[in-house]
């Protein structure tokens, strides 16, 4: 059996860490290696790698200077020995029959990659998200249709859309597929760094197959990035459109994709205002001016002002077509 290697960037997770390195070294499949790489943790995670790294060979643990999750994620893939590449994120677990089966399924598929469904968990409880496509192989237009276009996002404004999150943590990766496109994760992304790897790979693939298992559990952490205030997310969020933009233009799917980047585009506006107005914490006059000031800008930008003007209008339901009315 071919050896699968595992990354797992680390950054202050002490908390969460323990669960998510025992569900890597649980899993069926024992041809693993499991790289721990330590982005500069300040508070105990370090050393609980050293510590699992003692009970299990399979770990190896790489220490390194703080440059956020994209470099670290790299640095996982400059060290990979592995046939195929799989990525935990460090506050996450994962089922014990995650590997074997995504394995299994790309060797039986001939895919370049292979998604698989997962678990949301937060404080409520646990919520299966599923993939809603009925095939389990996907050709080139298929995962244009079918992957790309809804993770670019929603082609109209009516609850009926698949939106799929991209996220690396769902998939199992060939190696030599990875090499050969020289596929990296952008350095200097804060937020959906690994959307654009997925675009992007997505982009380059002939052949994705789909484990229906449902395998992996997504922890929604308050503290995380996407949920904490972040002066800089409407900019952030540009310029993770804009690579999306070049990626598309590339191969032809601009004006394809136009009026889902535009959707998109007015998603982010929203989510940016939430984030500018969703208080936390005490804050002084002056931080609270200085949120006002940023929605203000949010709701003057230009290419804002572009895209509602453009965005096709809602699809209504069959229901309430006019011929329908009597």
């Amino acid at each position: 059996m071919e050896l699968v290697s595992i990354i797992v960037p680390i950054y202050n997770v002490e908390k969460y860490l323990p669960k998510c390195i025992e569900s890597l070294t649980k899993q069926t499949m024992k041809n693993l290696e499991i790289l721990l790489i330590n982005d500069g943790s300040l508070d105990n995670s370090l050393a609980i790698c050293h510590d699992y790294a003692k009970k299990d060979e399979r770990i190896r643990v790489i220490d390194k200077k703080n440059e956020g999750v994209a470099v670290a994620r790299n640095t996982g893939l400059e060290e990979a020995k592995g046939d195929y590449i799989g990525f935990v994120d460090p506050d996450d677990w994962i089922e014990a029959g995650m590997y074997q089966s995504m394995y299994q399924k790309l060797i039986q598929t001939g895919g370049e990659i292979c998604f698989c469904n997962y678990y949301k968990d937060d404080k409520l409880g646990s919520s299966q998200k599923l993939l809603k496509i009925k095939k389990e192989i996907l050709n080139r237009q298929e995962i244009i249709d079918e992957m790309i276009a809804n993770m670019i996002g929603i082609d109209d404004l009516m609850p009926k859309y698949n939106y799929i999150m991209g996220c690396v943590w769902r998939c199992l990766y060939k190696k030599d597929f990875i090499d050969k496109y020289e596929l990296r994760f952008k350095r200097g992304l804060s937020i959906m760094e690994d959307l654009v790897f997925t675009i992007e790979a997505l982009l380059k693939c002939h052949s994705i197959c789909i484990d229906k298992g449902i395998w992996y559990h997504y922890r929604r952490n308050p503290k995380s990035t996407l949920h904490t205030y972040n002066p800089r997310m409407w900019e952030d969020q540009i310029y993770v459109h804009q690579l999306l933009e070049v990626l598309l233009a590339e191969v032809g799917l601009g004006e394809y994709m136009s009026n889902r980047l535009d959707l998109r585009y007015i998603g982010m506006a929203f989510s940016a205002i939430y984030n500018a107005t969703n208080k936390t914490t005490q804050e002084s006059k002056t931080q609270i001016k200085q949120r006002m000031t940023r929605v203000r800008q949010i709701c003057a930008d230009e290419r804002l002002k572009l895209a509602l003007d453009r965005v096709k209008p809602i699809q209504r339901p069959t229901l309430f077509n006019q011929e329908n009315v009597k």
